[in-house]
């Protein structure tokens, strides 16, 4: 638990760092902006064209949608899960362990570990950074039994953590937990 809570802090800083370097390179575009042009068409141009380029390329690296993870999910560790219905935990995954050669397709899977009344969504929110909205369908399973339910998890969830974000909710009626595990 002390080395994903060490991970989760460097993942933060790694977090504030991009959004200050953001936050410099706005304050830089908008200087250059203000620019004297030779006529006004070329000024009105030259802005339009900057304030086209800030809303595509350099807003969307500032917008952060996503809920803060409350726990980074390694490859081969067992993670306990209390569920209540109308509230969840936000997860993502680690990329430790996950690192695969150019050439070799592997599939990756997330097991939750139940019991036979329990029934649950595994919700994943791709691109949360962006203007995307959270999940409001759940993914399907790989496989499942009244006891285990697989789903296959995209290799860029691995590769860019930071980006996405996973919760599991709870659609029968009891407080239950459940175990998760990447393998």
């Amino acid at each position: 638990m002390q080395k994903n809570r060490k991970h989760i802090l460097k993942f933060e800083l790694i977090q504030n760092t991009i959004k200050i370097f953001n936050r410099i390179c706005l304050g830089v575009l908008l200087l250059v902006v203000i620019p004297k042009c030779d006529d006004k068409e070329s000024e009105r141009i030259y802005r339009d064209n900057v304030l086209i380029t800030f809303y595509m390329g350099v807003l969307p690296g500032m917008i952060d949608n996503c809920p803060a993870a409350e726990f980074t999910v390694e490859k081969g560790v067992d993670y306990p899960i209390s569920l209540q219905k109308g509230n969840t935990s936000w997860f993502q995954f680690s990329p430790r362990g996950n690192v695969k050669p150019q050439e070799e397709s592997r599939d990756y899977f997330l097991t939750v570990t139940k019991d036979s009344s329990t029934s649950i969504l595994l919700k994943a929110w791709r691109s949360c950074k962006n203007f995307s909205s959270p999940p409001s369908a759940g993914m399907t399973p790989y496989t499942e039994t009244p006891t285990e339910v697989k789903f296959k998890i995209e290799y860029d969830s691995l590769q860019f953590p930071e980006r996405n974000r996973y919760h599991l909710e709870l659609t029968s009626e009891n407080q239950t937990t459940v175990t998760i595990r990447q393998n």
